[in-house]
């Protein structure tokens, strides 16, 4: 007699689109935030439930992978659509669209964007973008990342830094207006700061020629953990006291003959992982 096999255990059959449909607007928005934005995008096509439901889920994630060669007229399309607060706006900028980026931080401020990263491609020379001090009204950030050929202007008055930022990255971003002291502002006022990267800055005189006769100023952040700085030129940045800094790399190939150098390992004594490459000119 044969003796016939098991048989396995049936599947749930899987729920029917007007189940889902069913929840609360709430739930299905939080179930769009966490999607990636094309996919977000595409729910729209689900039913008539899901068509604009992505521009009202609260906490999304705007990303464009740098290098994608996206229109930035889609970006700020996609932008202008949201009603709720962003989580983050990601986008890489050719010279020819710069622009776009002062249209776009004025909308991302009123989303409470908490994470920005623009990076202004091929930036150089008369290239280089000036920003609009809108970006000192994204007071929600808690990370910024500006690289390429972009200046930073000086700050609103009682608007230096940004009370919920924890991680500032800037990589061939100049201050035009008032030098160091504005980045030295933008650090100090900054409170929650925990890393800090900063590669190849410039400053400028007056003038528009560049400065390399830097006066010193103080990175203060008693709550950074990793710093950062990679520059050919020292541009007169001194450390007091970093209580909590752990990592520490620092590379630059003009520091001024007679740099106590003693004084500055003395500051990273604490630190888990020091990398020091610097020549005195």
């Amino acid at each position: 007699m044969e003796v016939s096999p098991p048989r396995g255990k049936s599947r749930p059959p899987l729920p029917s689109a007007s189940i889902v449909d069913s929840l609360p607007p709430e739930i299905l928005e939080k179930i769009v935030s966490h999607l990636p934005l094309r996919d977000a995008v595409r729910t729209s096509a689900i039913s008539r439930a899901w068509r604009r439901l992505w521009e009202s889920a609260p906490g999304l994630a705007l990303e464009w992978d740098w290098g994608a060669d996206t229109d930035p007229a889609v970006a700020g399309a996609v932008l202008a659509r949201c009603s709720a607060p962003v989580r983050s706006f990601c986008f890489d900028l050719l010279v020819e669209s710069f622009w776009r980026s002062d249209d776009w931080v004025p909308l991302l401020a009123a989303k409470g964007v908490q994470i920005l990263k623009l990076n202004f491609s091929g930036g150089a020379g008369i290239d280089i973008h000036y920003m609009d001090a809108s970006i000192f009204s994204c007071r929600g950030l808690t990370c910024l990342h500006l690289s390429g050929g972009c200046e930073i202007p000086a700050a609103p008055s009682g608007l230096a830094g940004f009370p919920k930022l924890t991680c500032l990255s800037l990589r061939k971003v100049g201050f035009p207006d008032n030098g160091v002291r504005g980045l030295e502002a933008l650090i100090a006022e900054s409170p929650l700061l925990e890393v800090l990267r900063l590669g190849e800055l410039w400053f400028t005189q007056d003038g528009g020629e560049y400065d390399h006769s830097f006066e010193q100023w103080t990175i203060q952040a008693p709550n950074l953990r990793i710093l950062s700085i990679t520059s050919y030129y020292y541009y007169g940045w001194q450390i007091e006291e970093l209580p909590s800094i752990k990592e520490v790399e620092i590379t630059s190939s003009d520091y001024p003959t007679g740099y106590d150098f003693v004084k500055l390992i003395t500051r990273f004594a604490r630190v888990k992982e020091l990398s020091l490459k610097c020549r005195a000119s």
